[in-house]
């Protein structure tokens, strides 16, 4: 088919721009002609990448504006979206315009604008066993389709030989988060989990935490996380350490993150909502447990580690009328403890993640069946 792909455009450093690298890549191999619209990451000129073509967005910052007109200009069969739906505006599109949204939910019940939105489209695909299921509740079909990795790519290296090469303490437990400073209050719950960990350390001083992340120190849609920290009495250097920011803002290589995720002993990301949560899986592919939360897409994407109870958790009613979760803090202090008291095995969970969530096996056993069926109907 030809298809146009709305998401950010595949060079940039987030998990929707890295998705849409994945896979418009193994589309294009497949024989399909494929077109990225970049909302984020492209404006003033169209760019040839990796084999196929990238659109920029006009002035809307969503590409509202102008992924119509790519589609017709391109000839597109139909329209992929890998974003939330929630912003979209699928009412104004042509009749007959097929749009297919690849499309996360992170919040239960599916709220009732993701449902009004996705049920204008033509075929759904969810990304999560979660959201394919709050999609059946709301009354509609899907498809199903997860995220993947590069497991070629992010597989487990030596953690002190890691520890040494990033100037991570050798002596430390050491507890990482790989997420996103977006948001105040924010989604991933970094006041939670910031306040869960210096709990734990008043028991365990070896403790130390490794946030790969914007600081957040300029701007009021973020957390000033330094702040944060040294509220708790918490001191850089000794107690806790960020990743390089120059280089949070350019992009870390798909190496880089593997040998982080292989340095720590635990990945912590107990997240508001998760519409996936990629970081959970790259750590566990690495052979590093994580602490989630047993809600959303988090709860299928624990094979290592802990999940922390809902009843352990004060649910919340959000801007977009449906619910999310922040932890108890003092329960994520007991996961911690947990898992530095008897660390989980992961060598079955690598083999798992392979087996399932690699990319190669997702474009096999998931876009090419799917995507068949679709083109069987689209005219």
């Amino acid at each position: 088919m030809r298809i146009t792909w709305l998401s950010n455009a595949p060079w940039t450093n987030s998990g929707y721009g890295q998705q849409t690298k994945m896979f418009a890549k193994r589309l294009t191999d497949a024989g399909h002609d494929i077109a990225v619209v970049g909302y984020f990451g492209l404006e003033g000129g169209v760019l040839n990448f990796d084999g196929y073509t990238v659109f920029p967005k006009f002035r809307h910052p969503y590409a509202n504006d102008i992924f119509i007109s790519h589609s017709q200009s391109w000839g597109a069969q139909i329209g992929i979206s890998l974003m939330d739906t929630w912003v979209m505006e699928p009412e104004n599109y042509p009749i007959g315009f097929h749009w297919v949204p690849w499309y996360p939910v992170d919040h239960e019940p599916m709220p009732n604008i993701v449902r009004s939105k996705i049920g204008q489209a033509f075929k759904r695909i969810a990304m999560s066993r979660f959201g394919e299921r709050m999609t059946h509740l709301a009354g509609l079909d899907c498809y199903y389709v997860p995220h993947g990795i590069e497991t070629a790519t992010f597989k487990p290296y030596d953690k002190m030989a890691m520890r040494e090469e990033l100037k991570i303490p050798k002596d430390k437990w050491v507890v990482g988060t790989v997420a996103m400073n977006k948001g105040n209050p924010s989604r991933k719950n970094f006041y939670e989990m910031v306040e869960g960990f210096a709990d734990f350390k008043k028991s365990h001083k070896d403790a130390f935490y490794f946030l790969q992340t914007d600081k957040g120190e300029h701007g009021t849609d973020v957390v000033n996380l330094p702040e944060l920290l040294i509220g708790y009495g918490l001191a850089e250097g000794e107690d806790y350490m960020f990743c390089n920011q120059y280089n949070n803002i350019v992009g870390f290589p798909p190496e880089y993150m593997a040998k982080l995720y292989s340095a720590l002993d635990v990945h912590m990301l107990v997240s508001a909502g998760e519409g996936f949560g990629i970081p959970t899986i790259e750590a566990q592919a690495c052979g590093c447990p994580v602490i989630v939360g047993d809600w959303t897409a988090s709860s299928e994407l624990c094979f290592s580690g802990h999940k922390i109870d809902r009843k352990d958790a004060q649910k919340f009613w959000t801007g977009l009328a449906a619910f999310q979760y922040r932890p108890h803090t003092r329960a994520i202090a007991r996961k911690l403890a947990l898992e530095y008291k008897t660390p989980t095995p992961t060598a079955k969970t690598i083999e798992h993640i392979k087996a399932e969530y690699d990319a190669d096996v997702v474009m096999e056993k998931y876009w090419k069946p799917v995507l068949a069926e679709i083109e069987a109907v689209a005219k």
